[in-house]
């Protein structure tokens, strides 16, 4: 009786990471295999001049993009990712940082997330800092993600995130950048399965006479980014 009453317990303790709603989130790109992507974005701006305005239909584009994982070395997977602007290599880590060369081209290829090291708890709130390169100048960046839920059955993970920019600005530029989405991860095959995000842009050039300040131009621009996972080949 005692040795069932054991066993019970421990496939019991064995249960918890999921009854408690805490799971590690880890990218396992099965060597030899190619991820494929559908990606689509619509976009739409708005320009004001004093009292004049401009405004640009939504457009919308699709695209494909493949993940093929060549190899895992010094603790990171070797990934090209391949698009219509051309092959590029990238080093990621099981976390999903990358490992080298994060200013490289082809930033029309959606991100991946980077997550926390070890268990993740449902409502848990995760805070990732980065340095974007735009142009040639680096900007600090901040995510900040939130383990929504977990579906063990389907073993996938709700994420949701935002994207914190500090522009530069001054007292006649005003700038601002916001991002938020959500993913859905599957943490059984280790990769990204869906992901869909709005961001929005806008620039204002002032004129300040003395203490006034007048809004002299403005410009809004705003993405919606939707990600597929296809098929995955090995």
């Amino acid at each position: 009786m005692r040795v069932k009453c054991s066993a019970l317990l421990f496939l019991i303790l064995g249960m918890l990471p999921f009854s408690l709603g805490a799971v590690e989130l880890k990218y396992k790109f099965r060597t030899g295999s190619t991820y494929e992507y559908d990606y689509t974005l619509t976009e739409s701006s708005k320009v004001t001049a004093f009292t004049v305005n401009s405004t640009r239909s939504p457009s919308k584009t699709s695209r494909k993009f493949t993940l093929r994982a060549i190899d895992f070395q010094e603790g990171a997977y070797i990934i090209d990712v391949v698009s219509s602007e051309g092959t590029y290599r990238r080093y990621i880590r099981s976390n999903g940082a990358l490992s080298g060369a994060p200013g490289e081209t082809g930033r029309s290829v959606p991100f991946l997330l980077t997550f926390p090291e070890g268990d993740w708890k449902v409502s848990e709130r995760h805070q990732v800092q980065q340095v974007l390169t735009i142009g040639a100048t680096s900007v600090p960046v901040v995510w900040n993600l939130l383990l929504k839920s977990i579906n063990s059955e389907k073993q996938s993970a709700e994420i949701l995130f935002t994207l914190t920019i500090k522009l530069p600005e001054d007292r006649m530029r005003r700038k601002e950048f916001n991002l938020k989405g959500r993913a859905i991860f599957d943490f059984g095959e280790g990769v990204l399965q869906q992901a869909e995000w709005i961001s929005g842009y806008s620039f204002v050039l002032a004129n300040r006479e003395m203490a006034v300040a007048r809004d002299l131009w403005q410009f809004e621009h705003q993405n919606t980014g939707v990600l597929t996972l296809g098929t995955s080949e090995d």
